[in-house]
């Protein structure tokens, strides 16, 4: 197993810590017992990667350092395909042209990721975006009947 997996796996196992104050940095080998160290294959990290590692450890239980999220329950799953977002673009929604960025009055920003351009000059700038069956969103402007792919940056 490579290194990086075995340090991944070892990082995400530690409880975080709960303490208010916290000590300085205790070494990642006085974390496990010898055994464990070298099974890990920590023992081949140099002095530097161990210190880096020790620091990363404390920073990861004091809760400033987040682990990946865990991954979604296929309920959870299907419940995103029902998200709908229903928003008013501003200043006013005039289309789009290739990489347009949509302001929401929710404050949501997206921009668009698909290739395209679409004129509009009506008043209605009211949008609709849903996740499509790849997950990715589509951008619908009910008015206009168009619809782009979108993806949000904010």
């Amino acid at each position: 197993m490579p290194r990086f997996s075995i340090v991944l796996i070892f990082m995400l196992c530690l409880p975080l810590a709960t303490a208010a104050e916290k000590p300085a940095a205790p070494a990642v080998e006085s974390l496990m017992t010898p055994e464990d160290f070298r099974a890990a294959g920590l023992d081949r990290l140099t002095d530097a990667e161990r210190a880096h590692l020790s620091e990363w450890v404390e920073r990861y239980r004091g809760g400033v350092v987040v682990g990946p999220a865990p991954r979604k329950t296929s309920e959870q799953l299907a419940e995103d395909k029902k998200i709908e977002i229903v928003a008013k673009v501003i200043p006013s929604f005039t289309g789009w042209s290739g990489k347009t960025i949509f302001r929401l009055d929710n404050g949501q920003i997206w921009q668009q990721r698909q290739t395209g351009k679409m004129r509009y000059s009506g008043g209605d700038s009211t949008v609709i975006i849903t996740p499509n069956m790849l997950g990715m969103y589509m951008l619908k402007h009910p008015d206009s009947k168009r619809a782009v792919g979108v993806k949000r940056i904010r």
